[in-house]
């Protein structure tokens, strides 16, 4: 019991994390990557980089705690886990879902050590990296999750996200107004 618990909260923490940091970056609180270098590189943002680093090592223990307590480090039950899961909720058997697992740690774990390292990524490679790292924590904990993380991720994606995505849109949209035809402009 002790193990699933320490399982379930360390990836609920670790969602969390998430969240905070998404949401900072939808807010425009936290500097866009092609205006300065890096997150790392602004001393006022540095607690978005604990943050984040805070939830990758949260994840970390999450994947530790999965292996030791659920599957007994045995990659193959993982990959029938993930099957049965799949085929649970989905219908059919997809055990290979674990590797896009993996695929989101490493990618989570490069991108904190990037940014700890003041390395400059290009705007269209954090943006498509922050999707995929949505869409596989939204699948996670909505979509796969029975227990209450799923309705506290669909209350956090309908009350916090989604808003704070929809105003992002609205302020790119309105920054973009046409100009004003050249009779108005002289009246």
């Amino acid at each position: 019991m002790p193990g699933s618990l320490l399982t379930q909260w360390t990836i609920r923490l670790a969602l969390a994390c998430l969240v905070v940091y998404f949401a900072a970056l939808l807010c425009n609180s936290a500097p866009r990557a092609g205006k300065i270098e890096t997150l790392a590189s602004r001393k006022k943002f540095a607690w978005l980089r604990w943050i984040w680093t805070a939830g990758c090592l949260l994840f970390i223990a999450h994947v530790a705690c999965a292996f030791q307590f659920t599957h007994h480090w045995s990659h193959t039950h993982a990959w029938e886990h993930t099957a049965a899961e799949t085929k649970r909720m989905m219908g059919f058997a997809f055990g290979n879902g674990i590797y896009v697992s993996y695929c989101f740690l490493l990618l989570w774990v490069a991108d904190v050590a990037l940014q700890w390292l003041n390395v400059a990524r290009p705007a269209w490679l954090l943006t498509a990296a922050y999707l995929f790292m949505f869409f596989i924590a939204f699948n996670g904990a909505i979509i796969f999750e029975d227990g209450p993380t799923r309705p506290v991720g669909i209350v956090v994606c309908a009350v916090v996200l989604l808003p704070i995505a929809a105003w992002f849109v609205w302020k790119q949209v309105a920054s973009h107004k046409p100009a004003l035809p050249a009779t108005e402009v002289e009246a």
